[in-house]
């Protein structure tokens, strides 16, 4: 018989370590100084993002904004992915 995995053994991230990034990257609710920065900063790309699309030339400097920001939604799509389970109360694979 296998013994169970422990926590924090370096294999992924743990449940603390995710419900910490799930609090952090929800809607600000309280005094979490990091929480308020996510959202201050997630705010900000989807300003810039918008940037290029008033502009009817384009710029290398556009486009790289543009990907820049691209890359940065999908990492918060990744992260928003990984802790879906403590949105929905689940803890299972449909979530």
């Amino acid at each position: 018989m296998k013994p169970a995995r422990a926590p924090g053994d370096g294999k992924g991230l743990t449940d603390v370590s995710r419900k910490r990034l799930f609090e952090i990257i929800e809607k600000y609710d309280g005094d979490d100084f990091w929480s308020k920065l996510y959202d201050f900063a997630m705010i900000a790309i989807i300003i810039a993002s918008l940037i290029p699309l008033a502009f009817k030339e384009e710029s290398y400097g556009f486009y790289l904004l543009d990907r820049i920001c691209v890359v940065i939604f999908i990492i918060d799509y990744i992260l928003r992915w990984i802790t879906a389970d403590y949105k929905f109360e689940k803890h299972n694979v449909w979530s």
